[in-house]
């Protein structure tokens, strides 16, 4: 049961510094209930988005082994995707802010669905955790055990919901809600991020699809090699 020990902590850091820029459309949901006051709501849009993305890594720390040779068309597809879904929400957000507290507005009852359905259907998670995971296992961090992969997706949960818990708590503490104004403002500094993330998604795109993508194929296959050493030794 030692190999359970390093997975929780990569997993919770990971998620929680890759929640830290709110450059997702979920975060988008997360802020338009929280700036106006129903952290009940919000509460729930993260946890919704939590649990899937740590289904997510879950499914793909333990089927890795499994998709060498096919990891660099699901990366290239997601940031494709991801490019365009993230820069058309930025520009929306940006022009239109209001967009986001209309599209948002589904109340306690169905804030868990929205979100975990948001999050499913954002492309962009598939890359990240495609190439974080594979990072991993190249590095040797994670094993081919489900216990393993299951430590580290509770990790990812945990530390996605750790930081919207801070926003949360941040503003409770304040126990008013943010001006119209000031929530105008911010929501339209959300699009101009999330504009910018979805130009970073497609460099990301090109620079995988010419440069490097022969050099990350190459660290897959050192994650496969390295599993399939592991393996042996445990055979014999």
């Amino acid at each position: 049961m030692s190999f359970l020990v390093p997975e929780f902590p990569l997993g919770f850091g990971l998620a929680f510094i890759g929640s830290v820029p709110m450059s997702g459309p979920v975060a988008v949901l997360f802020m338009a209930r929280l700036l106006g006051g129903e952290r009940g709501t919000a509460a729930l849009i993260a946890l919704g988005g939590a649990l899937v993305e740590a289904g997510f890594a879950l499914g793909l720390a333990f089927a890795l082994p499994q998709l060498f040779g096919r990891t660099k068309a699901l990366v290239l597809v997601s940031l494709a995707l991801g490019a365009l879904v993230i820069t058309t929400l930025g520009l929306l957000l940006a022009l239109r802010p209001q967009f986001a507290q209309r599209f948002s507005g589904a109340g306690e009852k169905r804030g868990f669905a929205r979100g975990a359905l948001t999050t499913l259907f954002n492309p962009t998670l598939l890359a990240t955790w495609t190439l974080a995971v594979s990072t991993l296992y190249a590095n040797g961090w994670l094993s081919r055990h489900f216990l393993s992969a299951l430590a580290f997706a509770v990790g990812v949960c945990l530390g996605s919901l750790a930081w919207f818990g801070i926003l949360i708590g941040v503003t409770a503490l304040r126990r008013r809600s943010v001006a119209p104004e000031t929530r105008t403002k911010i929501l339209r500094a959300m699009g101009g991020f999330l504009v910018v993330s979805g130009v970073f998604l497609g460099v990301r795109f090109v620079v995988e699809l010419t440069h490097r993508g022969e050099r990350r194929e190459r660290g897959l296959e050192r994650a496969g090699h390295l599993l399939d050493e592991v393996s042996h030794r445990r055979n014999r």
